[in-house]
C-alpha cells in the first residue's frame, strides 16, 4: 500500500477531504519520527510499538572477496506487534 492509497482510505473511511487525510497521515508519521528520535517508544493501540534499537559494532565478511570488514554501530527503528496483530497473523486453531 502506498502513501496515496493510505490517504484515499483515510479520507473515505473518515469522510474527510483528501487534503485533511494527507495532513493527518503526515502528522502521524512526523510524531512517530520525533518520538523515536528522542528514544521514546511510540505505541499505537491495536497495532504495536515502534522503538529505537541500537546495534553494536561487529566484524563481518565481504561476500564478494571474503575479506573481513568492520561494521559500524548504528541505530534502527524496530517494531513489536501488539497481541491483537499477533493473534490476527497466527490464529489459535
Amino acid at each position: 500500500m502506498t502513501k496515496t492509497d493510505m490517504i484515499d482510505v483515510i479520507a473515505k473511511t473518515a469522510g474527510i477531504p483528501k487534503t485533511a487525510a494527507k495532513a493527518s497521515l503526515e502528522s502521524f508519521v512526523a510524531m512517530c519520527r520525533k518520538e523515536i528520535k528522542a528514544n521514546r517508544p511510540f505505541r499505537v493501540a491495536g497495532l504495536g510499538t515502534f522503538a529505537l534499537k541500537k546495534t553494536k559494532a561487529r566484524k563481518g565478511v565481504n561476500p564478494a572477496t571474503g575479506e573481513p570488514i568492520k561494521i559500524k554501530a548504528k541505530k534502527r527503528m524496530a517494531f513489536k506487534p501488539s497481541s491483537q496483530v499477533k493473534e490476527l497473523l497466527n490464529p489459535n486453531k
